[in-house]
């Protein structure tokens, strides 16, 4: 190793001034371009995290200005808002409405039974459904033909505790 070192030294002392800043020139210059081509993989994967976190930030903030409207989907009741009044005025108006015939309301523990009748079954599920959306909870739905043109049904409700 003694004599390399040697044969540089030899070798660089017999340079021109001229020949000195050649070789200050061309040292700088690759010491550079090797930072360079080290950094550069790294500041296109920084720039692309960059673009990947802004793009990111964007749909977060999207969703948030959608979490009303995923909130309001989830039961599919929309935007309703649950009526004021009792609850067995909600249901019987929930019944007329459906064109059913109200048989009768009875008070249990924490909700109703109610017992109805009509010439369609369809109907009767959209009762069920709008009943979920005044803030019910159906426990229990019984439907049979009482004959070729008459169901007759009885749900058990409770409120839902918010």
């Amino acid at each position: 190793m003694k004599k390399f070192m040697d044969s540089l030294r030899n070798r660089l002392s017999g340079l021109q001034p001229r020949e000195w800043q050649l070789l200050f020139t061309g040292i700088a210059m690759l010491f550079f371009t090797s930072i360079y081509v080290a950094l550069s993989p790294i500041m296109e994967k920084y720039d692309q995290l960059v673009d990947q976190s802004n793009q990111l930030k964007i749909d977060l903030q999207w969703l948030r200005q959608q979490s009303a409207v995923v909130s309001n989907l989830s039961n599919g009741c929309g935007n309703r808002v649950v009526q004021q009044g009792s609850g067995r005025d909600n249901l019987t108006k929930l019944v007329r409405r459906n064109q059913l015939r109200l048989g009768q309301i009875r008070d249990l523990n924490n909700g109703f039974e109610v017992r109805f009748s009509g010439a369609d079954g369809n109907r009767i599920l959209r009762l069920s459904h709008q009943i979920v959306c005044a803030g019910f909870n159906v426990q229990a739905l019984e439907v049979e033909r009482s004959s070729p043109e008459l169901f007759k049904g009885s749900m058990e409700i409770i409120y839902i505790e918010d």
